[in-house]
């Protein structure tokens, strides 16, 4: 075992599988290979190298790791790390590792000098990650903490030029769409559409249909993203009371008992997921909001989705975490200023409509997280609906994870929701007003009549169904009549009742 594999080896505490360790092989140079990095024997490790020696291999061959660093360096010896740095005082890779040491064991090492020398280093390059501020920088070591969070919470993303320029378009093609002068006549209905799509699907994703007064609730809270205000815990819980309308659900304050998400099986195998221990939750909180409301470089799309996933991680209140965390997706991207204004309110991108329809990969990319973490619980059941919990890690694997999965989520979900979403209303809209305007001059008859009509014609792919032909207000219309309707809709609806039909054949 080599690098992280090693230190994973060594570490008194559970941590994470590596999705893809350090293996020496009989390569002749390092391979990315799908579920290994293979490593020939020249570029490992010696035998019996230490923790520290195999830690400098990770920072320099493997992707960063920051909770599994942080608690391998509790296991250097001060004396240890004095020794290397006066023996290598400029290593960039040893200054990174002497920086996590110090945060981990909380004292400083001494040095020879004031400084180590050397040129400032950065805890993540930025050709290799996504990075934020300088939110801490060292003077002593010469190293500069510009993760994309601090570092107390700080997802890792690596970067990807495709999947960032897949956002920037679908957010540049957003901005057209509500800008364009020609579709301006039908912006607010769509928009209405979308917020109380948003609303309905954030509900159905968690198997449940709101109330008229919940569905008021949740339109409440979208509302107020058009203040672009900074996450505070405050904030986060009037959005939490504004969400939840029972009032026996509403917090004070973050969580200080621990949760759980529970779905079928018996005993403490229904226990599918466990979010950090209430006293970590706090410096976890904290970290989380000053990562949230950075003004950073990060790409605005790769940004919400650590928002949004970091949100329901951290799962900070008893209840309405998950409704939260997509509505925080859309704060986040107007918090940038990427959403452009109609009517004083964001236009948002449907996420929770795209989300509802790939929920599969939505659970997977929910999964890629809580299932890795939930093995670092021991869970013991009581008593129906009562548990005992021995967290077995470190609060670490909460603050410092991969995002590589939700970024690639969240963008593909905020393309779809324009494509899919935004797009076809807008077709549907403006077809509708046409077959609305013909069937009102060629037909006699009451708009509600004629609104019918088209609905139900529509949604049975152009035919006007049979039953329907009897209902009470559908007697004054003749057979020549529904000829006329399925006609109008083909010619108006023709390209939205094709995609909507191949649509069905595909799935």
């Amino acid at each position: 075992m080599i690098g992280y594999e090693f230190l994973q080896s060594k570490v008194p505490l559970r941590m994470p599988p590596l999705d893809r360790p350090a293996r020496v092989t009989s390569v002749t140079r390092i391979e990315r290979a799908e579920t290994q990095l293979s490593i020939p024997k020249h570029a490992a490790p010696k035998d019996g190298a230490s923790i520290l020696d195999h830690a400098l291999f990770a920072l320099k061959h493997e992707p960063m790791q920051m909770a599994l660093l942080h608690e391998a360096m509790k296991m250097v010896s001060i004396e240890a790390i004095g020794v290397a740095l006066i023996d290598q005082p400029t290593s960039a890779n040893l200054r990174r590792a002497a920086f996590i040491w110090e945060k981990s064991n909380n004292k400083e090492i001494p040095l020879t000098g004031t400084t180590t020398g050397g040129n400032y280093v950065d805890m993540f390059d930025k050709d290799d990650y996504y990075t934020g501020e300088v939110w801490e920088k060292s003077t002593r070591l010469r190293v500069n903490f510009n993760g994309i969070g601090p570092y107390s919470y700080c997802p890792v993303v690596q970067r990807d030029p495709a999947l960032e320029k897949e956002g920037s378009d679908t957010l540049a093609a957003l901005r057209v769409w509500a800008t364009s002068p020609r579709n301006q006549e039908v912006l607010e209905r769509v928009m209405n559409w979308a917020y109380l799509s948003e609303t309905r699907d954030s509900y159905a994703i968690e198997k449940e249909v709101p109330s008229p007064t919940k569905e008021k609730a949740f339109l409440s809270a979208m509302e107020h993203l058009s203040e672009r205000r900074p996450l505070t815990i405050d904030y986060l819980v009037g959005l939490q009371n504004t969400v939840i309308t029972e009032p026996y659900a509403a917090e004070a304050g973050i969580r200080s008992s621990q949760n759980w998400l529970q779905r079928g099986g018996h005993g403490s195998l229904s226990v599918r997921y466990v979010p950090p221990p209430p006293d970590a939750l706090g410096d976890l909180m904290d970290g989380f909001l000053k990562m949230a409301n950075s003004r950073s470089t990060v790409p605005p799309l790769i940004k919400a989705s650590l928002v949004s996933f970091g949100f329901v991680f951290l799962h900070p209140f008893i209840d309405g975490n998950g409704r939260l965390s997509r509505l925080l997706a859309h704060h986040s991207l107007n918090y940038s200023e990427s959403l452009p204004d109609v009517g004083g309110s964001p236009a948002i991108l449907p996420l929770s409509v795209a989300m509802k329809r790939s929920e599969r990969i939505y659970l997977e990319t929910l999964e890629s997280f809580s299932k890795p973490a939930r093995a670092l619980w021991d869970v013991k059941f009581i008593d129906d609906g009562h548990f005992v919990f021995d967290f077995a890690s470190s609060p670490m694997v909460y603050a410092s994870w991969s995002g590589d999965r939700a970024a690639r989520f969240i963008t593909d979900c905020a393309k779809a929701a324009l494509n899919e979403s935004l797009m076809d209303e807008t077709a549907y809209i403006e077809a509708y007003d046409l077959v609305f305007d013909e069937l009102d001059r060629k037909l006699d008859l009451p708009n509600k009549t004629i609104n019918l009509l088209i609905q139900w014609t529509y949604q049975n792919g152009g035919r006007m169904p049979e039953r329907r032909k009897n209902e009470d207000l559908m007697r004054m219309v003749k057979p020549a009549g529904f000829q006329l309707v399925e006609t109008v809709i083909k010619q108006h609806f023709g390209p939205l009742l094709e995609k909507a039909a191949n649509k069905h054949l595909t799935v």
